[in-house]
């Protein structure tokens, strides 16, 4: 493992950023920084001409100087799904494609910006299509604040790819894998739980969840468990992971626990990372690790 790149996050509050380079030795965090949006904007109203000057400095392409960079986006627009095809309908793969979203995506396909992953899947001789779709006017604004000209900006991801590099690079550094797995990331009213299995998603839920979140949570990731295993008779899962900003919930770990008879590991990054401040770039405080989560994952 050798790479080095920036994640960008853009959150309901505002943005985030780190620099992290990665290598045998571990992760280190050259730079981490956070600014707010004004009280009452989201992402897609932010004006170009009248970006708070917080945002403008940490979006400043200067800044990024060369290094590949990905956007993750955590919105309510963004849907996955992860679904099979028969191999011998790859050939109107595109037309399959849009079929599918057009019956589940929530609003209307012209206004989405679809990409999608193809794998050969080792059940049966047919395709995995991971499909990923975002609306045209969070795109366009992430492409407007950090234009591809001054910007080696290699994708705009969603949350739960994201998580699952942080989950390749953490998991892989201590061992053997132990999988399938289920990972958890939901650090408030809105999360994700997927399972990984061989290097894939599958499934993706993305969970809304009420006040009972002691009892949602556990349930939702239930409920992801059981689907896995229904479609996948020969296995059941065998590791429960969840990252930082989900444990931070007072009882989380021990109504997963509880609910799945397994041991509930967490995504630390900061058992795996240094962060290497300076005098420009000073350490962020206690609790980083927690805050930049979603862009250290989004950086590897």
């Amino acid at each position: 493992m050798g790479s080095q790149g920036i994640g960008v996050e853009f959150h309901a509050q505002g943005v985030r950023v780190a620099r992290v380079r990665a290598s045998a030795k571990g992760i280190q965090v050259q730079h981490a920084a956070e600014a707010s949006f004004p009280q009452g904007t989201v992402l897609t109203s932010l004006e170009a001409d009248a970006v708070p000057k917080e945002v403008a400095a940490m979006l400043d392409p200067r800044y990024f100087s060369g290094w590949e960079t990905t956007a993750v986006v955590d919105h309510p627009s963004v849907f996955f799904s992860v679904f099979r095809l028969a191999a011998g309908f790859t050939d109107e793969l595109k037309t399959g494609i849009r079929w599918y979203a057009e019956q589940y995506v929530p609003y209307p396909v012209d206004q989405a910006a679809v990409d999608f992953q193809v794998q050969d899947s080792p059940y049966g001789g047919q395709k995995s299509v991971s499909l990923v779709v975002l609306q045209k006017a969070v795109v366009g604004k992430v492409m407007e604040l950090m234009p591809p000209k001054r910007v080696k900006l290699r994708r705009i991801d969603g949350v739960p790819y994201a998580v699952h590099r942080l989950y390749q690079v953490l998991v892989a550094g201590e061992g053997e894998l132990v999988e399938p797995a289920v990972v958890v990331h939901a650090p408030g009213s809105n999360g994700y739980v997927f399972v990984t299995n061989r290097g894939r998603l599958e499934p993706v839920r993305h969970v809304r969840l009420g006040r009972g979140i002691l009892v949602s949570l556990p349930a939702k990731v239930r409920q992801t468990c059981q689907y896995y295993e229904a479609h996948h008779p020969t296995e059941s899962i065998r590791a429960v992971y969840a990252t930082l900003p989900t444990l931070a919930i007072d009882g989380v770990r021990e109504a997963l626990a509880a609910e799945l008879g397994l041991e509930v590991r967490a995504l630390d990054l900061a058992a795996h990372a240094t962060f290497a401040g300076s005098k420009e770039a000073p350490e962020p405080g206690e609790g980083w690790a927690e805050k930049y989560t979603l862009a250290v994952g989004a950086a590897l």
